[in-house]
């Protein structure tokens, strides 16, 4: 009497269902793969900017952002008032950070002060931006993230092209921590 065994087939047909189960188990608990809240709000950011770039070109208009201390708010600049005004809009507006970040800014090489509280300025003003010419501000906006701690940089490269990526071997000088 011979006894039947499981094919070569069967076995790599189960081990690669239990594999893909597993891996979408452990994609949907984050403990693989994905990226932190953190890095993926800068994602979002750079998304947005490289909108407002679109806007700016389209509309022959300066866009900014502002720093505040649970997010940012997007801005234009108005020509008529000579004012930069909050955008009200559903893409283009205020966003929150998901999660509190540790923030450093350097404009044109200049480390710029972040706000701890909100401010009540009757003319606020971006702390970088985007021209019409559709050219964004030398800026470099600096967070670390996760555990292990990484850091990550968005701004625009020597070519003008804006940029996220993680800094190898570079930790950020001390920063207010945002969004407490």
């Amino acid at each position: 009497m011979k006894t039947r065994g499981f094919t070569l087939i069967e076995i790599l047909v189960v081990v690669t269902i239990i594999a893909l189960v597993t891996g979408g188990a452990l994609l949907a608990l984050g403990l693989i793969g994905g990226q932190s809240g953190s890095s993926r709000d800068l994602e979002r950011l750079q998304s947005l900017l490289l909108d407002a770039r679109d806007r700016a070109e389209l509309e022959n208009r300066d866009y900014g952002v502002r720093l505040l201390a649970d997010g940012y708010e997007f801005m234009a600049f108005d020509a008529g008032t000579g004012r930069w005004l909050p955008i009200a809009d559903r893409v283009l507006g205020v966003a929150r950070w998901s999660t509190p970040l540790e923030l450093e800014l350097d404009v044109e090489g200049r480390r710029v002060l972040l706000r701890r509280e909100p401010e009540r300025d009757l003319a606020p003003a971006p702390d970088f931006g985007v021209d019409a010419s559709g050219e964004f501000t030398a800026f470099e906006l600096r967070t670390v993230v996760g555990s292990p701690p990484r850091v990550w940089r968005l701004g625009p490269d020597d070519a003008g092209e804006l940029q996220l990526r993680e800094l190898q071997g570079r930790e950020p000088a001390a920063a207010p921590r945002i969004g407490q």
